[in-house]
């Protein structure tokens, strides 16, 4: 097997600059469908695309329609709801949604209708939106001096408020019938313990009262879908002085008669008809799970020897489901709720699967992946058939999902996530999937030919910029070699925890400046001092390949080789190390026009110490013109080897994907996305000019900050693929003009700052309105240029090519005034 993967990483750049598939002979379309599967699953989506196109010409296309659906993105119709939203609830009814919108103290409350436009029925100032049981009205939480709760009746007729004391509130919820009545959480100041406050809504004179909490404090609150009685979950209060921690001990159904009896037990939750509770409860380590139909005796259904988290519940009671770890990852079980029913597991993919919901007796949503990148997925029962929720229908940009929020009736889903793949700045838009409704026919033909035409245009175009050097770039990348590779693995790895309060971390630092010094490289210790409750010298492991016509130009390539204190971090992020250190080697005797610069940070995973020392230290002292940072590369959990191209510059975003392509076997997906890494370190001081690679799915890796991120997890031959894409990418950018600076258009001229590289022999420059910004083009030979026909707001972009015929990997862009 490895000699086969040896020999296919060979192959994508003889076959990229040919067409994908030769006419030949029709076939059937269920053999035409197998082929596009097989094809996709193996990253040649050109290929696969032609051969859903013929499936869905075929006389019995209707027969795939679903399976063509699912393979590119999604089986149900969605529809956008709103932007920057969150937090949304259906109305008891389904006939509303309800959402908050902006962020902090801008924070809004709207309502809407569940119907197509979905019209605007309120918004208001606030947060913490609850719908009354009758879905009449709305309630929220109004900023002010002091805060009030505000109730609205959505016919229009009335607003009606009820002023709050001072501190802070959340957890709103309206509840009960005649007369309305209001619950909350109250807290004094930051840390200190919760009260459980409560009034009628029906007497406006009327004072909070507080509720109170046997044994604790109250930390939550869930409303039954009758909206009788909420469902009140209590944690230990803490010693006088002492942190409060939250942690859920117990819990009791509040009423029109009070709080009941605080029940020993986690994690519960009510039907939605009302008839069944249901809890776990833990005792060393074992967890009972416990069931309770209306006054009965409660029940024990289940005693799991693995941990249970996220206890759902059918909604008439019949069934339960949860997740439990039974080896390093989440899976979830299912059982019919009676006593002595032997439990099924209903997944077995090893990413963690997380947080079922019931959407009817038969039909459970769960999701899949790390909080970053997590993915919905519904599931058939008994049978744990699983079909995608939610995609964005395109190839390459993945679409983390961060909330899921089912209608009362389980046909319709609320999501939020950020679709376009933008990870990076703080709106996530709120989108429906109605699960009566599939995608058209016409929607998914659509589909499948804007993703062959990106497709198509993406191997095209990568074939194109890289042609003045692809045999040197093919030359370079065949060197890479696996057992390298695993040799570098292999020696950090025993090092054990590099943690840089851990032995392993200097041991890692001494081993890598030998290992770039023995590669020709000019290798250095950047040294500084931090704290960790006691001061203590680290350092970053910095070596350069000169460049030799503009070495004054800057490419960073780094990667963190530290990694989290209570494991050796053999995908987090030793993977990403071995990487570059291979990338270093290749390049070492492969000298570029401009300077690579290869930096292993130290101090990543105690909040990118070295990566921040770095950039400081060489902001000011070093012309740095791109960056690729890799975090993460090592972990498949497939058949597939596949990363995501993380990335604040499309250019470079752009010459990844085209390198993968064409030099290596690896199949690349992108996203916005530098918070949280060494990207962002570079990223705020030199703006976005980064790039690089990690992990795909996002942080799916089960072993993911755990011991057990250990070698034997490891795909190595991925590693040489990813270092494969990295070592082109290096070449192209260093030997290309970088993006340039100092674009300025008033009317119809432009001017610029000249490219610094040496050898620009032109300047390409495009110009139009935003929906056709390349209407109009010229070539020039100085940095300036007549924009005939040019208005205010048009978009002109303009790049340097050199004497090579290589263009600038990315376009400088600006508006016209």
């Amino acid at each position: 097997m490895r000699r086969a993967l040896l020999t296919l990483s060979l192959l994508p750049a003889v076959l990229v600059a040919q067409s994908p598939q030769a006419p030949r002979a029709p076939l059937a379309a269920a053999e035409e469908m197998d082929r596009a599967r097989f094809a996709w699953e193996a990253g040649k989506y050109e290929e696969a695309l032609l051969g859903l196109q013929r499936v869905l010409r075929a006389p019995d296309a209707s027969d795939f329609h679903d399976r063509v659906a699912e393979l590119t993105g999604e089986v149900w119709q969605t529809s956008e709801v709103a932007k920057d939203a969150r937090a949304p609830q259906w109305s008891p009814d389904g006939r509303y949604l309800a959402f908050e919108l902006g962020t902090a103290a801008a924070r809004k409350v709207r309502v809407v209708r569940a119907e197509p436009g979905f019209p605007t029925v309120l918004e208001v100032d606030g947060l913490t939106p609850s719908f009354s049981p009758d879905s009449r009205s709305i309630g929220w939480l109004a900023p002010g001096s002091p805060p009030a709760l505000r109730v609205a009746a959505l016919d229009g007729s009335g607003v009606r408020e009820y002023p709050l004391g001072t501190g802070s509130f959340a957890g709103l919820q309206l509840f009960g019938g005649s007369p309305l009545r209001a619950a909350l959480l109250s807290r004094a100041a930051p840390g200190s313990p919760t009260a459980l406050l409560e009034r009628a809504l029906d007497d406006a004179s009327a004072a909070w009262r507080t509720v109170p909490v046997e044994d604790g404090q109250a930390v939550a609150l869930e409303r039954s879908a009758d909206g009788s009685r909420l469902l009140v979950t209590i944690a230990a209060r803490a010693a006088e002085g002492a942190q409060v921690t939250g942690v859920p001990t117990g819990f009791a159904l509040l009423g029109a008669m009070g709080l009941g009896p605080r029940v020993g037990g986690t994690g519960a939750v009510l039907s939605r008809d009302g008839s069944t509770l249901a809890w776990r409860s833990a005792e060393g380590r074992f967890t009972t799970i416990v069931t309770q139909r209306g006054d009965g005796a409660p029940v024990q259904v289940h005693v799991s020897a693995t941990p249970v988290q996220s206890l759902a519940i059918a909604p008439d009671g019949s069934r339960l489901s949860w997740q439990t770890m039974l080896r390093e990852d989440w899976e979830l079980m299912t059982v019919a709720n009676r006593a002595g029913e032997t439990p099924a597991r209903l997944t077995r993919e090893i990413q963690h699967d997380l947080f079922p919901q019931f959407l009817g007796p038969d039909r459970l949503l769960a999701v899949i992946g790390e909080a970053r990148h997590r993915r919905s997925h519904l599931y058939a029962l008994p049978s744990g058939e699983r079909t995608r929720l939610f995609h964005n229908n395109s190839v390459r940009t993945v679409a983390p999902e961060y909330e899921w929020v089912p209608s009362p009736d389980g046909t319709r889903i609320a999501i939020v996530s950020e679709r376009d793949g933008d990870t990076v700045t703080p709106h996530r838009h709120l989108y429906l999937t109605d699960l009566s409704t599939k995608v058209t026919r016409a929607a998914l033909v659509a589909r499948v030919d804007s993703n062959l035409a990106a497709e198509r245009t993406r191997r095209i175009e990568g074939a194109r910029v890289f042609a003045p050097i692809a045999d040197a770039v093919r030359e370079a990348t065949a060197a890479v070699d696996v057992n390298r590779i695993y040799a570098t693995e292999r020696d950090l790895f025993a090092f054990d925890s590099k943690h840089i309060t851990q032995p392993g971390n200097w041991k890692a630092t001494e081993y890598l400046l030998a290992r770039y010094r023995g590669h020709g490289l000019d290798a250095h210790l950047q040294r500084f001092t931090t704290n960790v409750g006691r001061e203590i010298e680290v350092a970053n492991v910095v070596a350069v390949v000169k460049g030799t016509v503009n070495p004054e130009l800057v490419y960073v390539v780094g990667a963190h080789f530290d990694s989290r204190a209570e494991g050796p971090g053999a995908d987090d992020n030793t993977s990403g190390t071995a990487m570059i250190l291979e990338a270093a080697r290749v390049l070492a005797t492969r000298p570029l026009p401009a300077t690579v610069m290869f930096v292993a940070f130290t101090g990543e995973e105690a909040g990118l110490r070295g990566a921040r020392e770095f950039a400081r230290r060489m902001k000011d002292s070093i012309h740095v013109v791109g960056a690729l940072n890799n975090d993460m590369m090592g972990w498949s959990n497939d058949q597939r080897m596949d990363n995501t191209i993380r990335y604040s510059n499309p250019g470079i975003r752009d010459i990844q994907h085209a390198a993968a392509m064409q030099f290596s076997g690896l199949i690349t997906y992108d996203a916005f996305y530098y918070k949280s890494t060494d990207a962002h370190a570079l990223y705020d001081a030199w703006g976005d000019i980064v790039g690089g690679i990690g992990s795909y799915p996002i942080l799916g890796n089960p072993h993911y900050h755990q011991p057990h991120d250990v070698l034997e997890t490891i795909n190595h031959q991925q590693l040489a693929e990813t270092s494969r894409t990295t070592v082109a990418t290096i070449m192209l950018l260093a030997s290309s003009p970088s993006r340039l600076a100092g674009l300025a258009a008033a009317g119809t001229q432009a001017s610029w700052a000249a490219s610094p590289e040496r050898g620009v022999t032109r300047y390409l420059v495009r110009w139009g309105p935003a929906d056709d910004p390349a209407r109009h083009t010229a070539t020039v030979t100085s940095p300036r240029a007549t924009l005939t026909g040019a208005q205010p707001g048009w978009k002109v972009a303009v790049k340097a090519v050199n004497a090579a015929g290589l263009e600038g990997w990315d376009w400088a862009r600006a508006d016209v005034r």
